[in-house]
């Protein structure tokens, strides 16, 4: 009987060796192929969104209708898909669509339109600079503020404000453009291009305040719509203004993309005396740290000066400090009698955020003994008290993480910045 031979080691080792050779030459063609493959498809996705974009402008123009086109208005995707996805139109409707790596793009950006579209692997992704740090670059202690939009008030602190008519601070943030109030510490601070609807700062619940609401903002039903529904996306009971207790609810929410961006910031709530109501330096300290008195028949109400959270609104400073008219960085000077204040000329908060009627600003109004009024500015450039009560329009405010990079645009309004987490 002729005994079987099997294979030596020595053998068994070569076939080892020669596979590993063949895997090392062939795994990273497998590999490109397989890349190559991904990345066309996402090409072919991302000029799916460009010409749908086209179609949508198309029949807009022909309807009368609004053009300012979201991806997510030609797709059925989603933020989650794409992560953040930019359209723009030429003068002949020639879309532009910049999405930048998440979900099913994920690792790529792509930059094109219809018929050239180009996809690139983000192999630098870890040197995008952080939001607050590219800004802070943008700043030159020797420029005038008119020549890049920024200053510093090192009087008061050493954070840095876009001022001016039209600075180049536009952002995209939520498929929606947003504009960069400054950079605060490590903080970029943004609000939001156009306003969300007229809603109550606080309710007019008649077994509170006698029926005019109370100016607390920790426990304002305006916080509780921005923080509970238009952040978390959980319905809540909207106050329309007195007379309308159940008043409807903005639709628009914030996507998980922007809300992943948010930091939960603790911001200030000072009140503001009326007596100050043309002194910005006052206004500064007090929505800084001055208590509001309490109402005698409020004794169980107790008040803050910080409250923490996800979304507020803007300070009367805010909106003082964006205006380059001089002055306004420490007085808001008085026009006449009737309170047209000059500071909203070469504003860009005012004229650029569609302040189009009187909006809420977060900053109480302080006079003792009537705890019912908050500030607010409204379309002249008055700089008042309201009661809370009333129906005034709402600009969502928010701090952005201090990870949040910029990975793209200039800031213009045609090119905002693109955001990422990434």
């Amino acid at each position: 009987m002729q005994k079987k031979k099997g294979f030596t080691l020595v053998e068994l080792l070569a076939v080892i060796v020669i596979l590993a050779v063949i895997l090392v030459i062939a795994v990273p063609q497998i590999m490109s192929v397989i890349e190559s493959a991904r990345k066309g498809s996402i090409e072919s996705t991302a000029k799916l969104i460009a010409e749908g974009a086209e179609r949508e402008y198309t029949n807009r123009k022909i309807l009368g209708k609004d053009t300012n086109i979201k991806c997510s208005d030609v797709s059925s995707m989603n933020s989650n898909d794409y992560g953040t996805c930019v359209i723009t139109f030429d003068n002949a409707g020639k879309a532009t669509v910049k999405v930048t790596g998440k979900g099913k793009f994920e690792g790529y950006t792509c930059n094109g339109n219809s018929t050239n579209m180009e996809c690139t692997k983000n192999e630098n992704v870890s040197e995008y600079k952080k939001a607050s740090e590219y800004i802070k670059g943008l700043y030159d202690d020797t420029s005038t503020r008119t020549e890049n939009g920024l200053k510093k008030d090192n009087t008061r602190d050493e954070n840095i404000r876009y001022e001016g008519s039209n600075p180049n601070n536009y952002v995209k943030f939520n498929d929606e453009l947003w504009r960069i109030i400054g950079v605060f510490g490590d903080n970029v601070k943004l609000i939001r291009s156009e306003n969300i609807g007229e809603l109550g700062w606080d309710s007019s619940n008649e077994e509170i305040n006698r029926g005019f609401g109370v100016n607390e903002w920790s426990r304002a039903n305006l916080k509780e719509f921005l923080n509970t529904m238009y952040y978390g996306g959980t319905d809540v009971v909207c106050y329309g203004g007195r007379g309308q207790e159940e008043g409807e609810c903005p639709a628009e929410k914030l996507n998980d993309t922007a809300k992943s961006m948010i930091d939960y910031y603790t911001w200030n709530t000072g009140a503001v005396d009326y007596a100050k109501t043309s002194d910005t330096v006052a206004f500064y300290n007090a929505e800084r740290g001055t208590a509001i008195g309490k109402d005698s028949g409020d004794d169980d109400i107790e008040r803050t000066t910080t409250w923490t959270g996800y979304v507020a609104l803007p300070y009367v400073t805010d909106w003082a400090y964006a205006s380059s008219t001089d002055g306004c960085d420490t007085n808001m000077q008085q026009k006449g009698s009737n309170f047209d204040f000059i500071c909203k000329d070469n504003n860009w908060m005012h004229y650029g955020t569609a302040m189009s009627d009187s909006s809420w600003m977060l900053s109480p109004f302080a006079i003792s003994g009537e705890p019912y009024n908050a500030w607010m500015v409204s379309y002249t450039g008055s700089v008042g008290g309201e009661y809370v009560f009333a129906p005034r329009t709402v600009f969502p405010t928010i701090y952005l993480n201090s990870d949040v990079k910029i990975i793209g645009g200039t800031g213009t309004n045609a090119g905002p910045y693109i955001l990422s987490l990434n």
